[in-house]
C-alpha cells in the first residue's frame, strides 16, 4: 500500500503546462451546470412526475454529477501504453498494473475533484442549487468506492478491446466516450430517458459507474438495490479482466506488452 499511496502523491503533482487546461475543463464543468439548471427547471411537471424525480432531486443529482464527475468517468493510461508498446516496460516496474494504472489515475484526478466540488458548490449555491439530497451520504460514499471500482474494470475492458481490435485506439475511445458521458446516467438521469430506454440502461454495468451513486445520494430509497448491483457488476467485471487478460497475452506481447 505505501508503493500505491507513493504513486499517487507523485501523480498528484500536476505540470504548470496543465494548470491553464485543467481552469478550462473546470470553467466548461461549471457552463455545463448552469444550462442543465436551465434545461431542469423549465422542464413541465407531468414529465417530471413521470420519471419519479422531482426538481429538486434532479438539480442536486446535476450538481453532485459535476462535482465528483472524474470519479464516475475513470480512465487510466493503460490503452495508450499498450497502443505505442511501452506496456514492456511498466511489466517490469515493481508493482502490479492494475495498482499502478489505478494509483496514478486516482493521483491525478483526486485533487481535480476536490477543487472542482467546491468551484461546484459555490455555483450551486449562486443557482439556488440544493446539495442535500434525500440518501444517506455514508452510502453515497460507499457507492462512489464501488462505483470507481466498477470504472476501472471497464476501463480495463476497453484497454483489452484496443488489443483484440488491433490498436483500434480511437475506435475505442470513440465507443468510450459515449457509453461514459450518455449512457451511464452521468449527463442526463437515466429515468428522464424516452421510451423506457432507462430501464434498459439501468442494467448495464454503465449505470453502476454513475447512476448509482448520484441516485442513491438523491433517491430515499433503493439504496441497498443499487449497491448490491453495483458489487455484483465489480465482481463479474474484474473476473472477466483477468479471463480476457490471459486470453490476450500473445496479444498483448506481439504489441509491445
Amino acid at each position: 500500500m505505501h508503493a500505491f499511496f507513493a504513486t499517487m502523491r507523485i501523480s498528484a503533482a500536476m505540470p504548470v503546462s496543465d494548470t491553464p487546461f485543467r481552469i478550462i475543463g473546470l470553467g466548461l464543468r461549471v457552463l455545463q451546470f448552469g444550462v442543465l439548471v436551465g434545461i431542469w427547471r423549465s422542464l413541465p411537471a407531468d414529465r417530471l412526475a413521470a420519471s419519479g424525480l422531482t426538481v429538486s432531486a434532479l438539480l442536486t443529482y446535476s450538481a453532485l454529477a459535476q462535482a465528483v464527475g472524474p470519479l464516475l468517468n475513470p480512465q487510466t493510461s493503460l490503452t495508450e501504453h499498450i497502443a505505442n508498446g511501452s506496456l514492456a516496460v511498466r511489466m517490469l516496474w515493481p508493482m502490479g498494473v492494475v495498482s499502478q494504472f489505478a494509483s496514478e489515475m486516482l493521483g491525478a484526478i483526486v485533487p481535480i475533484t476536490l477543487v472542482g466540488a467546491a468551484v461546484i458548490s459555490g455555483a450551486a449555491l449562486l443557482f439556488h442549487v440544493p446539495l442535500t439530497g434525500a440518501g444517506s451520504p455514508s452510502l453515497f460514499v460507499l457507492s462512489l468506492l464501488l462505483a470507481i471500482v466498477v470504472g476501472l474494470a471497464v476501463d480495463f475492458w476497453f484497454a483489452l478491446l484496443t488489443v483484440r481490435l488491433g490498436n483500434g485506439i480511437w475506435f475505442v475511445n470513440a465507443i468510450r466516450a459515449a457509453c461514459t458521458s450518455v449512457i451511464s446516467g452521468a449527463l442526463i438521469p437515466l429515468s428522464l430517458m424516452p421510451w423506457h430506454v432507462g430501464r434498459v440502461l439501468q442494467v448495464l454495468p454503465f449505470a453502476a459507474m454513475a447512476s448509482g451513486p448520484l441516485r442513491v445520494y438523491t433517491q430515499s430509497s433503493g439504496a441497498a438495490t443499487l449497491l448490491a448491483s453495483q458489487a455484483a457488476w465489480a465482481i463479474v467485471l474484474w473476473a472477466g479482466v483477468v479471463w480476457w487478460a490471459a486470453k490476450s497475452r500473445d496479444k498483448v506481447v506481439g504489441q509491445g506488452g
